[in-house]
């Protein structure tokens, strides 16, 4: 896994900027893989796509946990025992394919978002993988998953993560207790109740509003002792 000091030292890629990589489909990218993270969106997409709902998703494939830093809960793709295998991985490919998490579809680019222009940088990851024959701008990269129009999303959820564990780290500074409760009710409101057959952007959005005015009545009741 590439570490920061490697990541910022990569030459930067803008979307009309070309690099070389085809997929082979040998598989390794689904292989000795535990940092797969998903976001809502993914998680909204998968279900739709296996006619499932998200809590059978987050339960047969996935596992969830506190983030460390953030202090929100976190989801990611839980492996297989064996060579920790992606479980949506299939002999036949990849069984969610048209519509893999945002880290799946970017790879083997990697990006990251200015803080301030909230523009996105993008990077080639070095990987022993693929073959270095096929060339393609980021842009055409993205396009095949519609990353592109998903943007949107993306700097929302980054923005909001960080206003919510912003207010989660100063009240769990003033106040020590069990973060079970906010964090099942976190769960619940910004990955799970969603309605498949609705638009998820608006979803999303009431969300993110109803999390956030839950976590400050949590901060005002903290600070009021």
């Amino acid at each position: 896994m590439i570490n920061v000091e490697e990541l910022l030292s990569l030459p930067k890629l803008g979307k009309d900027d070309a690099f070389a990589f085809g997929c082979n489909r040998c598989g390794k990218c689904c292989r000795d893989r535990e940092d797969i993270l998903l976001t809502p969106l993914d998680l909204f997409k998968i279900a739709k796509h296996l006619n499932k709902t998200i809590q059978d998703i987050l339960t047969d494939y996935c596992e969830a946990y506190e983030g460390r830093a953030s202090k929100i809960p976190v989801v990611r793709i839980k492996p297989r025992e064996y060579r920790r295998t992606c479980p949506f991985a299939r002999k036949e490919g990849c069984l969610i394919h048209p519509v893999k998490p945002a880290v799946c579809a970017l790879f083997p680019l990697g990006r990251m978002t200015d803080a301030g222009t909230k523009e996105f940088t993008y990077f080639l990851q070095p990987v022993s993988c693929g073959n270095k024959n096929q060339a393609q701008t980021v842009r055409q990269w993205l396009d095949e998953f519609s990353m592109l129009d998903e943007e949107g999303f993306t700097v929302l959820w980054h923005q909001k993560v960080g206003e919510i564990s912003e207010i989660l780290r100063d009240v769990y500074r003033k106040v020590s207790f069990n973060h079970d409760a906010i964090n099942s009710a976190l769960m619940l409101i910004l990955y799970l109740r969603y309605d498949l057959g609705a638009d998820f952007m608006p979803q999303f959005t009431d969300s993110c509003a109803e999390a956030l005015r839950i976590v400050g009545k949590i901060s005002d009741e903290a600070s009021q002792g």
